[in-house]
């Protein structure tokens, strides 16, 4: 439920962990914070020479005492910014697409890899490979096979958790998380059974790898998904508020609850699915964004959807930061960045299970 406007200032603080007064710059600080990670981002891994003939060549010659002089191999911009972009998609769609989970279920545990809905979008891509479909080159085609992963693992696990009419929250993260299991077992058998289509990079893919050999146009695809269904909900973010109450006071409200539900499922769907074309299936992020904007800005949709998507994309590029690293320093290769947002997220999911007491997160 949201507060009501009746609330004091000081309920408003217990839950935002701010006063209104400070509020305002929260927003701000945490763009500030995702501008920071992203020049993390460009200062981390490997090196490469830079084109002499660019405005970052330029700078390299004006500046030689800062860059270095021409027999040094520098940081490739063009690489780091690409990793950057991906990385930027994959954390907002699904941020987005937590946010929206939790606000069709009414349920804060929901978010598109614990539901089977990311899981179900890697069935569809590595099923479109093992069939000889070049599912891994071509734009439509994957996020075509994403998505319908996605809606069939989201249209299961709806049905499969109903109890008198009712979606049962406890029943709806059993049947996301078992959907989850059979998914990956069908993944590792399509996988084990392509032999020589098994490629290093679709293994890395399937953990969770920002993929760098998407095409041009794919990227388009899912950035216009991502953009779009984000504006989308950010339209429809007082009416997801209205949505937290009950039927008959949201539809009293004057709020199509069957509508709005309808397009959040879609829009989850969507932007679930164009995030494992470009990263695989990546846990946790949707859940935990949501989650720690709500710390910030409050349970409302349209700050926390401006919150958790910087959030999101954030946890994505230093995931990509800890992995450039580690093979820095340890040269093994870049680890898949589905490993580094288990684990944090993970630990953050113990973290605010704790906080919230032994009932757990409140169930709407």
């Amino acid at each position: 439920m949201t507060p009501s406007a009746g609330q004091d200032n000081g309920a408003e603080r217990t839950w935002t962990g701010a006063s209104p007064r400070s509020r305002r710059w929260i927003l701000p600080a945490i763009y500030g914070c995702l501008v920071a990670v992203i020049v993390l981002r460009l200062c981390s891994g490997q090196t490469f020479r830079w084109p002499e003939g660019d405005l970052l060549g330029a700078l390299r010659r004006a500046l030689p005492w800062w860059f270095g002089d021409s027999d040094t191999a520098l940081t490739s911009i063009d690489i780091r910014l690409f990793r950057v972009v991906l990385a930027l998609l994959v954390g907002v769609a699904l941020a987005t697409s937590g946010v929206a989970l939790q606000a069709l279920l009414r349920n804060p545990l929901a978010e598109p890899f614990i539901l089977g809905l990311s899981t179900g979008a890697t069935v569809g891509v590595v099923a479109l490979q093992w069939l000889g479909q070049g599912a891994m080159a071509g734009a439509v085609p994957q996020h075509a096979a994403a998505l319908a992963g996605a809606v069939l693992a989201m249209l299961v696990v709806y049905g499969a958790s109903q109890r008198g009419g009712a979606v049962d929250p406890l029943g709806l993260l059993l049947v996301g998380v078992v959907l989850s299991t059979i998914g990956g077992s069908i993944v590792m058998v399509m996988h084990y059974l392509m032999a020589d289509g098994a490629t290093p990079v679709l293994s890395r893919w399937i953990m969770g790898y920002l993929n760098e050999g998407v095409s041009s146009a794919t990227v388009w695809t899912v950035a216009a998904t991502t953009g779009g269904g984000f504006l989308l909900m950010l339209l429809l973010a007082r009416q997801m508020d209205i949505g937290t109450f009950s039927d008959d006071e949201a539809n009293s409200m004057g709020v199509d609850l069957a509508r709005l539900r309808l397009i959040e499922f879609v829009v989850a769907s969507a932007l679930a699915g164009g995030a494992v074309v470009l990263s695989g299936p990546v846990a946790f992020v949707g859940f935990v964004s949501p989650h720690l904007a709500r710390l910030f800005v409050g349970p409302l949709h349209r700050g926390l959807l401006l919150a958790a998507a910087p959030i999101g994309a954030m946890l994505i590029l230093l995931s990509d930061t800890a992995s450039v690293l580690t093979d820095a320093t340890t040269h093994v290769g870049r680890m898949p960045i589905g490993i580094f947002t288990s684990v944090a997220g993970g630990v953050i999911f113990v973290w605010m299970l704790r906080r919230r007491g032994p009932g757990g997160p409140a169930v709407h």
